[in-house]
């Protein structure tokens, strides 16, 4: 009787600690979606904002937006991406 319910608790551990590792998996993989969504306007902004000569925007008045505009359709096409490949469920 001893053994039936050691091996009952031993199932019942290793059928918890697999709910857990699965639900940690599914958390880690939204995060990560999460960060590369995040990642393409820094870096966007991170090159733009070098105090470097040459840049393209520089000279027009508009710049900034334009700018600002491409980083959010990058993203905005990015996230759909992740989306239809179900990498941020």
């Amino acid at each position: 009787m001893i053994h039936v319910y050691t091996d009952l608790l031993n199932s019942i551990s290793g059928l918890f600690t697999a709910m857990m590792d699965s639900h940690l998996n599914h958390l880690m993989k939204y995060l990560d979606s999460v960060a590369l969504i995040l990642a393409i306007p820094t870096l966007i902004s991170g090159i733009w904002g070098m105090n470097v000569g040459g840049l393209p925007g520089r000279t027009n008045r508009n710049g900034f937006w334009i700018i600002i505009m491409i980083a959010s359709l990058l993203t905005i096409i990015w996230s759909i991406i992740l989306k239809k490949k179900k990498y941020n469920d």
